[in-house]
């Protein structure tokens, strides 16, 4: 059984019941109130209600990123909108842990994450035996365990090699509770806002320092009269 609609010029698109339902049940669908918006699909809710929305991505497919330069700029995704830090000047480490500026953020992955990449990346200038310094992740403040890395720079003919570096964590919300120690995150208990960030220090504070956000050398000279700031790169990503 068809229902037939007719074109005003000529025509006609046809609807078909299939042949039989399954256990032969009647089925009533209830449609839309309003059209959707351009590129969404008509899906259920298991309930016989259809309505428009987003399909669903499949497993591994990328659900969002939120990435950019740290500027000031924002950026809208489905989770949200979230404004980067704007990093203007250096940051001198110290032999106590401080945190990164531009690396922080407070942030609900959407719901059907398994897998979160968080990333920041940002000019790692040495200024004396090395540089040596230590990294990490946490959440909330509590430490990512292995996460935790050590950088150095090699200093030769009191030069002192500058790069960009990153401090990265993939975390897992495939897990029944959380083990942030160990960077996992129960997903469905990550329904509110969790501030990810990377905190550093130096070696001893004393004999290795080291700097972040600038440059040292440029075209064949010190920059050292003229600061070049190097804004650090944010990247968050969500994949099904």
């Amino acid at each position: 059984m068809s229902i037939k609609l007719n074109a005003q010029s000529g025509g006609s698109v046809a609807l078909d019941a299939p042949t039989q339902t399954t256990s032969s049940a009647d089925l009533t669908f209830k449609l839309p109130v309003a059209d959707g918006s351009d590129g969404q699909v008509l899906k259920t809710d298991g309930s016989s209600n259809l309505s428009f929305g987003s399909a669903a991505p499949g497993a591994g497919q990328i659900i969002e990123t939120v990435t950019g330069i740290c500027d000031g700029r924002s950026i809208t995704v489905g989770s949200g909108s979230y404004t980067l830090s704007n990093v203007t000047a250096q940051q001198d480490l110290t032999s106590s842990y401080q945190e990164l500026n531009g690396s922080s953020i407070a942030y609900t992955p959407p719901s059907g994450t398994k897998q979160l990449i968080y990333r920041y990346t940002f000019q790692f200038a040495p200024s004396a035996n090395s540089g040596i310094s230590h990294y990490k992740v946490q959440v909330d403040g509590t430490d990512i365990n292995p996460s935790r890395i050590t950088m150095a720079g090699e200093h030769v003919s009191n030069h002192h090699h500058h790069s960009l570096r990153s401090q990265e964590w993939i975390f897992d919300l495939t897990e029944s509770s959380d083990d942030i120690a160990n960077g996992k995150i129960a997903g469905s208990g990550w329904t509110s806002n969790k501030t990810l960030r990377v905190v550093a220090r130096e070696y001893d504070g004393a004999s290795y320092q080291v700097s972040v956000h600038k440059n040292d050398y440029w075209e064949g000279a010190s920059a050292s009269g003229a600061l070049i700031v190097v804004k650090p790169r944010f990247f968050i990503q969500a994949i099904a």
